[in-house]
């Protein structure tokens, strides 16, 4: 009995170490599809010059917010901002700087000229793509390190309980 409780604390410990490894993951590819969504709108704009709201309205009868980490009812809400923000402070899968970042882009979408408004459209995407590149130059040594902290701590765990 006392073997199976040693094992259950290892393979515990290993598994939090690869859930922490596929959350780093999971963050890179929800900043990606984020930066896509601003990319989208950039497009959106130069092209068609809408207002936030129909921009918004557009996106999701295009199906580009499928699968993305805020539903479409949020882009569809008539406070449309206000309940982005909302339901992105809400989310669990990506970092409050991440979070911030992104709620600062909404909150400046429509608030200057096209051009002003393509120039700070493009230093957002700057940014993302900044974000995104340490994240990915990180990502082999940092999944490396929860995968083998995570068998580590549940060696050591299971060697004192012996």
């Amino acid at each position: 009995m006392k073997i199976i409780g040693i094992m259950f604390v290892f393979l515990s410990s290993a598994f939090i170490g690869l859930y922490l490894s596929n959350s780093y993951k999971k963050r890179i590819y929800i900043l990606e599809d984020i930066n896509e969504l601003i990319v989208s709108i950039k497009i959106m704009i130069e092209s068609q010059c809408l207002p936030v709201e129909e921009l918004f309205s557009s996106l999701a009868s295009q199906k580009k917010l499928d699968g993305f980490f805020i539903s479409k009812d949020a882009f569809l809400h008539p406070d449309c901002k206000r309940c982005i923000a909302a339901e992105c402070k809400k989310s669990s899968l990506i970092k409050e700087e991440d979070k911030q970042l992104f709620i600062r882009f909404i909150n400046d979408l429509g608030t200057t000229y096209l051009d002003g408004q393509i120039s700070i459209i493009n230093g957002y995407i700057k940014q993302f793509d900044n974000k995104i590149t340490k994240l990915k130059s990180d990502q082999g040594v940092k999944c490396r390190m929860y995968n083998s902290f995570g068998v580590l701590i549940g060696a050591f765990i299971s060697i004192i309980l012996t």
